[in-house]
């Protein structure tokens, strides 16, 4: 397997492919805005005017778009021809309902397909150390190793296909919930007279030290909001994460709560910013006043 296509060059899918031309697989990108697919055409990697020219192209197809409607969108492209046994791997985060349509639509068309999410955000992706979240059969995961493992450092398999997406709303759920609670840290920390490199200093000191706290730790005291993880994807992956927590009578006060603190923030414009941006809204809130 050799020729791969990628469809959806934003902030991850961007440094997928370049990862995948640097080992040596022959890439060929789409995009539903061109202007994404400049980078590559000046090096030379060919661009497809359309997904189906796309699809002609390539033997595995990673998909990495924003949410269910676009993913919906590209599949019924893709499937408006016979997949003649090609590879479909989904590493957006969609619902689980989107993840099994998709699944079996390619299925239809003669494909087959992996659903694999990553966990791992800007950082990771361009240093090929994503973490590759698989749901789908075990012998088209052998077949796909080597391009995931051009990408990323650990592919695990969670089991048939929405099991990565699974996966991923869980880990997700830990992650919006961590982030969160780190700026209630830092600002009920200020509130009560403590400098905010002190209390970093402890965190970074104790048991509840990780490599994730440590990087937002460190972005957050020298306002550093550029997107790594933007925060309008949170708040849409939350919203997936309590859909389906509705759905299997999962409880989840915190959750839903965190929610709403991350709707309140995109509503002061801070959606396009990363996750860490969740402080300033929990500043503004508290009464801080804005820092520079």
């Amino acid at each position: 397997m050799k020729q791969i296509g990628f469809i959806g060059l934003g902030i991850m899918g961007r440094a997928m492919a370049f990862n995948a031309v640097r080992s040596g697989f022959e890439v060929t990108v789409y995009n539903r805005s061109r202007d994404k697919t400049i980078p590559f055409a000046d090096q030379g990697i060919p661009v497809a005017d359309t997904i189906q020219d796309l699809v002609a192209d390539c033997e595995a197809i990673i998909v990495m778009v924003t949410g269910p409607e676009a993913l919906s969108d590209v599949v019924h492209a893709l499937t408006r021809t016979q997949l003649g046994n090609k590879v479909i791997i989904n590493c957006s985060t969609v619902s689980l309902a989107a993840t099994l349509a998709a699944g079996e639509a390619i299925v239809r068309a003669g494909g087959t397909c992996l659903d694999a999410p990553v966990s791992g955000s800007k950082i990771p992706a361009e240093t090929a150390k994503l973490v590759f979240l698989v749901g789908g059969d075990d012998k088209t995961l052998q077949r796909c190793h080597p391009l995931l493992s051009s990408m990323g450092s650990t592919i695990l398999h969670c089991g048939p296909l929405g099991d990565g997406t699974r996966m991923k709303l869980a880990v997700n759920l830990m992650l919006a919930n961590t982030i969160h609670a780190l700026s209630e840290t830092l600002v009920f920390a200020e509130k009560i007279g403590l400098q905010r490199q002190a209390v970093a200093n402890a965190i970074n000191s104790g048991v509840m030290a990780s490599p994730l706290l440590k990087i937002k730790i460190d972005a957050m005291l020298n306002r550093d909001f550029s997107p790594h993880f933007p925060l309008n994807l949170v708040f849409k992956d939350l919203n997936l994460i309590l859909d389906e927590a509705e759905k299997n009578g999962a409880v989840l006060p915190a959750t839903a709560a965190v929610r709403e603190s991350f709707n309140s923030a995109m509503a002061h414009g801070l959606g396009r910013e990363d996750i860490g941006a969740i402080l300033q809204a929990i500043e503004q809130q508290s009464g801080l006043k804005p820092r520079s």
